[in-house]
């Protein structure tokens, strides 16, 4: 029961990318900004927005095992996907990570029509229901930690140092191939 809450509860990855979700509109809850993903934007500007589910799974650039504060914990709850801000790590006595404490937004129960109707103001139950459909939680739009998460919950990383180190090898490769076409246009006189 448990794990059929948390898979009604989270979509934000697909649901930001996606302005509909299995019939619904979702337009007004994505430029609200309240989905998982709207918060670790605001903690790693350069975090890629997935647009598929297989982009998801592309986002993986660490091992888990390698989990540090500053990373993004993706979790994979079934049929959707959540992301949250790695806050801290802990490590057993061999040094190895546990458990993470993060931040993030919008992970938490199912909004209950009540909750709605006392957050946002409406009665609508067609409306709560819509809102539910585009995966908002009780916690969307606020900010809320969790602490000593298993590591073993988290499905992947993925690291700005790790994107930024892919990076540098490209940027270095980019160097060697303007060198070779530098040393390709003096050699021949050709302009390319």
């Amino acid at each position: 029961m448990k794990r059929c809450l948390e898979i009604i509860i989270i979509f934000a990855l697909v649901m930001v990318s996606k302005n509909s979700c299995a019939g619904c509109n979702c337009d007004d809850w994505v430029k609200r900004g309240g989905y998982c993903v709207d918060y670790v934007k605001t903690k790693i500007a350069t975090f890629p927005i997935p647009n598929s589910v297989a982009e998801i799974t592309t986002l993986k650039n660490e091992e888990i095992s390698k989990v540090a504060a500053g990373d993004v914990a993706i979790f994979d709850l079934g049929k959707y996907w959540h992301v949250a801000y790695v806050e801290k790590v802990h490590r057993d006595s061999q040094g190895s990570a546990s458990a993470i404490d993060v931040s993030e937004m919008n992970f938490g129960g199912k909004l209950t029509f009540q909750e709605y109707k006392e957050t946002w103001n409406q009665g609508n139950e067609d409306e709560w229901k819509r809102a539910l459909c585009c995966g908002v939680t009780a916690k969307y739009g606020q900010i809320d930690t969790r602490q000593n998460i298993a590591i073993n919950s988290i499905e992947q990383i993925w690291s700005p140092d790790a994107a930024a180190k892919w990076w540098n090898v490209d940027d270095g490769l980019l160097d060697k191939v303007r060198e070779s076409l530098n040393r390709f246009i003096q050699f021949t006189g050709r302009e390319l």
